[in-house]
C-alpha cells in the first residue's frame, strides 16, 4: 500500500487546533495509508502580546519528532496540559517531563529547549504558514496537493476532515 502524506499545520494554544487535532488523532487509525508531517507554528508569535506562547512547546514537539518519540501521545499530553489542567506549556521542566513520558530523555530535551536548538525551525514554520502559504487560521491540512484550510473562528468538523482524508484514498 502506497503511503499518502498528510501535512498538518497547527498551534498548541489554538482551541480550533485542539479540536481539529483531537478529531484527526481519532480518525488516523482508519487511514493506515497516511504518513503525517506535523508543522507546529504560532498563531500569535512574539512580539505579539499574549499571556502564553506556544513556541517552546513546538520546539519540544520537534525534538520528540527527531528522536522518534510518541508524537500522538505528546500532542495529547500538551493539549491536555494546556486546555484541561491549565498548565504553562511554556515551562521547560513541564515539557521535559511530558517529553520523557513520550520516550525522550528528560535531561536531553531540557538541554535542547534551554539552548533553543529548534527555535529557528519554529520561526521558519511561522514564516511558511503566515507569509508563504498565507493561511488565515490553523489548523490546516494538506494531502496529495489538496488543501483543507481553516478560516478564522470556524471549526472544521470531524465529518468534513474525514471526507477530506477519504478523497482519493485507494
Amino acid at each position: 500500500m502506497k503511503k499518502r502524506k498528510l501535512t498538518v499545520y497547527f498551534d498548541y494554544i489554538c482551541p480550533y487546533c485542539y479540536r481539529g487535532l483531537t478529531d484527526l488523532m481519532d480518525l488516523l487509525p482508519q487511514f493506515p495509508d497516511l504518513s503525517v508531517e506535523w508543522i507546529p507554528c504560532e498563531a500569535h508569535p512574539r512580539p505579539e502580546r499574549m499571556w502564553i506562547y506556544s513556541d517552546i512547546a513546538s520546539q519540544a514537539m520537534l525534538y520528540i519528532q527527531e528522536y522518534s518519540g510518541d508524537l500522538i501521545q505528546f500532542h495529547k499530553k500538551i493539549f491536555y496540559a494546556h486546555f484541561k489542567d491549565h498548565k504553562r506549556i511554556d515551562d521547560i521542566k513541564l515539557l521535559a517531563k511530558i517529553g520523557e513520558d513520550c520516550g525522550a530523555s528528560y535531561q536531553e530535551i531540557e538541554n535542547a529547549l534551554n539552548a533553543r536548538v529548534y527555535a529557528q525551525r519554529v520561526e521558519a514554520n511561522n514564516d511558511l504558514v503566515w507569509e508563504q502559504l498565507k493561511f488565515a487560521a490553523v489548523p490546516c491540512y494538506e494531502l496529495d496537493g489538496r488543501m483543507l484550510r481553516s478560516i478564522e473562528d470556524v471549526i472544521i468538523s470531524k465529518e468534513r476532515l474525514k471526507k477530506f482524508l477519504m478523497a482519493d484514498a485507494k
